[in-house]
């Protein structure tokens, strides 16, 4: 416990914690200090092996998309803990932390699990609806995130500026078309490769085909999803000045538009057998929105303490110190403060310790989660369970 509370500049960082490709720290010392985000962690990894079990189980593509969601959910994350302009986002310690503690070992499949079922007859729709699933499967997530310290995000980088409950705007907009663009390339790159037409398109084709179709859809995604992003915040933020939280409503309420239009004419029909591992993974859906509005209603912001890597602290009185660095005298207090340590850390620290903060208003909080759970709630159970009468049950309404 005494090692994590230490401050520590970057390079007193390196020395103490040399470049390991694992790190392994008590889990019972991190409970302590953030609960919410070692039940977080759990949950993330039961998850995880929910949605291998469910893979594996109904065969075809899912594993290969099981493996490319893995992939790029580390090529994602990795682009913020790597960047070449530098760092804008700094997890709290976990039991286990990978590549130089930067990735803990903790979206998108359950997404393309419920898209599957609605049988859109416009691809175009389908991608979509992924992106927006993923969308909403996370904005909780980040809401009790960052609010619980699970990690920061960079306080001085204008693209993080504008936040809906911490989370920034830019960010869920990124998300969505990353994932729009992952499914686009999940699915066609696998038609490129093996042209063949396939009555079931989630029957897995020859594994050459499959595997590149996995790794492609994870690896380029990521550069095309960037350039959709800035395509839309560039020339309407950066040149016409619109706000973000503009844009990114103005693009989401496009899409939705965009799903609706075309989910009036889907394909679907049922009712069909479900197994107990389609069961399983439904609740594990609905499970997720009810953990963090659980964490919500139990926990205390306030009482977290997050002692690891944060923003570098810079002097604020030197007109010289990159703006990179964190200016104790102007960051927004909401997010996190120092009231549970002795004093501030220094400039130059890199590892120090932070302390949350009570909710700006707590019910306003608890309401949004509650209509998220809610909304989330019924759209998922509306895909999975809810199918369209047979053609026989409507002549005899």
């Amino acid at each position: 416990m005494e090692a994590l509370g230490k401050v520590r500049t970057f390079e007193q960082f390196r020395q103490d914690f040399p470049r390991w490709l694992i790190n392994v720290r008590n889990p019972v010392d991190l409970f302590t200090l953030q609960p919410s985000y070692i039940v977080s962690q759990v949950f993330c990894i039961v998850g995880a092996f929910v949605c291998l079990a469910h893979a594996l189980r109904q065969g075809g593509r899912w594993p290969y998309l099981w493996f490319a969601s893995v992939l790029s959910g580390m090529l994602i994350e990795g682009s913020m803990y790597f960047s070449p302009y530098g760092e804008t986002i700094w997890l709290s310690p976990t039991a286990v932390d990978l590549f130089d503690q930067r990735i803990p070992i903790f979206i998108f499949f359950v997404s393309f699990w419920a898209v599957s079922k609605l049988r859109l007859k416009c691809r175009w729709s389908e991608h979509i609806a992924v992106g927006m699933l993923v969308v909403l499967f996370d904005v909780p997530f980040d809401m009790v995130s960052i609010k619980y310290l699970h990690w920061t995000l960079h306080e001085t980088e204008p693209l993080l500026s504008e936040r809906i409950y911490s989370v920034p705007w830019t960010l869920l907009l990124f998300f969505a078309v990353t994932t729009f663009t992952f499914s686009y390339l999940f699915h066609n790159m696998r038609k490129w490769m093996d042209p063949a037409p396939h009555n079931n398109r989630w029957a897995a084709g020859p594994i050459r085909s499959e595997l590149v179709a996995a790794i492609g859809a994870a690896s380029i995604s990521l550069s095309i999803g960037s350039a959709l992003f800035l395509a839309f915040n560039y020339p309407l933020h950066t040149v016409l000045g619109i706000p973000k939280k503009v844009i990114v409503i103005g693009v989401f309420l496009g899409a939705l538009t965009i799903f609706w239009k075309f989910d009036r004419k889907s394909n679907r029909s049922g009712p069909s057998s479900q197994s107990f591992m389609d069961h399983l993974l439904n609740g594990y859906i609905v499970g997720h929105f009810l953990l963090y509005l659980g964490l919500a209603i139990a926990l205390n912001p306030r009482d977290v303490v997050s002692s690891g890597r944060h923003q570098p602290i810079g002097n604020c009185r030197n007109a010289t110190s990159p703006n990179t660095d964190l200016c104790l005298d102007s960051f927004n207090r909401s997010y996190y403060d120092f009231h549970c340590v002795a004093m501030p850390p220094q400039e130059g620290a890199y590892w120090y310790t932070i302390c949350g903060t009570s909710y700006g208003n707590h019910p306003e909080f608890l309401y949004v989660m509650i209509v998220i759970t809610f909304v989330a709630t019924l759209i998922h159970w509306t895909i999975h369970y809810d199918f369209p009468p047979e053609p026989a049950e409507l002549i005899l309404l």
